[in-house]
């Protein structure tokens, strides 16, 4: 069993606040967001299913804290990097075909700018505890 380091389980610990926050405002508030947001687009089933999903990345986050060992939770966490990076991408991307207030535009580039940090954070501490 390897365990992870402090710093880690600090990271598993934001990326797990992060994954729920989101996640329950998605899943049990989509219509508030949708409407403090200006979204361009609301279709409360795929807000929820997004929100479910959140949650659903932060539960073996949680799972790998308690268990406390790095094999068990390294897979899943590059999973979690990987989706990361696709969906900065595709944030960044409906930049081109989606017409977007100026609430909208800042709700839009905080939540990019949050996944970006993450991929970052997370990058560094992946191939960090790796070399250990």
């Amino acid at each position: 069993m390897a365990e992870f380091s402090k710093e880690m389980k600090i990271v598993l610990i934001i990326n797990m606040i992060v994954a729920v926050v989101y996640g329950i405002m998605y899943l049990f508030l989509p219509e508030a967001i949708y409407t403090l947001n200006e979204a361009p687009y609301f279709d409360p089933h795929f807000w929820r299913l997004f929100g479910g999903v959140l949650i659903a990345m932060g539960i073996p986050v949680l799972l790998g804290i308690i268990k406390g060992d790095w094999d068990y939770i390294k897979l899943f966490f590059l999973y979690a990097i990987i989706g990361l990076i696709i969906m900065a991408l595709v944030n960044l991307t409906s930049n081109m075909y989606v017409t977007r207030s100026a609430t909208n535009l800042v709700f839009h580039w905080l939540d990019t700018i949050v996944m970006i940090v993450l991929v970052v954070f997370n990058t560094f501490f992946y191939l960090r505890e790796e070399k250990k």
